[in-house]
């Protein structure tokens, strides 16, 4: 469905307080809709901010040191060379019995 054809929202259900025997009201609080929020700034003007929020993101990751590096790429050759053994195996099993059957 595209946003052209959705002209306005579904009502939302209001909370009642829990064993209130009350039912849920219909279109009790809607949110206000994109368009009425006044745009601010535009995407390029907003760029420097998100570079510099993005440089403070990566100053708090707590990257890894050489040992855990090595150990996790360690584990990912002998997992690739173990998956390649499996799937050449199979291969060469199906190979044959299709050689069989033909």
């Amino acid at each position: 469905m595209a946003a052209e054809e959705h002209d306005e929202e579904r009502p939302r259900l209001s909370a009642t307080p829990k064993g209130s025997g009350q039912p849920a009201t219909a279109g009790a609080s809607v949110p206000a809709a994109a368009a009425d929020v006044p745009a601010t700034r535009g995407g390029i003007a907003r760029f420097p901010g998100f570079l510099r929020a993005s440089w403070a993101e990566l100053q708090r990751v707590r990257w890894p040191d050489r040992t855990q590096v090595a150990q996790g790429t360690g584990v990912v050759i002998v997992f690739v060379l173990l998956a390649g053994l499996f799937l050449g195996g199979v291969d060469a099993l199906a190979s044959r019995i299709v050689d069989l059957i033909i």
